[in-house]
């Protein structure tokens, strides 16, 4: 995969509200994005072998690795404008913290914004051209 692509829950207001920030702060205007649900988000999880529970999980793909919720975050994070970048330090703590952290919000994702929808209308272009369906 040439560029980073982030596949998310699209029945999640949260998690799309979440993906449109990344499109919107991403520096290099060079993330993808698809839902798990999408056509391209099933063939990756097929080509890459994720088995990973990804309905409520982020995956992150950059340079054919595979990096998962708050790791996959973080690393996200890296790539985003402002001070986004310095919540990658974060990476120094433990795994199964951070992931703890990250599994408590996607378990409650669907309370705290408890509008559902698939997809927010996108009318810039440099946005709608990285979201694949």
């Amino acid at each position: 995969m040439k560029n980073p692509i982030v596949i998310f829950d699209g029945d999640c207001a949260f998690c799309n509200k979440s993906v449109m920030f990344i499109l919107k702060k991403d520096r290099k205007q060079n993330i993808a994005v698809c839902s798990n649900q999408s056509k391209k988000g099933l063939e990756l999880i097929k080509q890459y072998k994720i088995t990973e529970s990804f309905d409520s999980t982020i995956i992150y793909i950059l340079e054919n690795k595979v990096y998962y919720r708050s790791t996959a975050a973080l690393q996200i994070s890296k790539r985003l404008t402002g001070l986004y970048p310095l919540l990658s330090l974060f990476i120094i703590v433990p795994r199964v913290i951070r992931d703890a952290v990250y599994n408590f919000i996607a378990k409650h994702r669907k309370k705290i914004v408890k509008k559902s929808y698939s997809c927010e209308f996108v009318s810039d272009e440099k946005i709608k051209n990285r979201i694949y369906f």
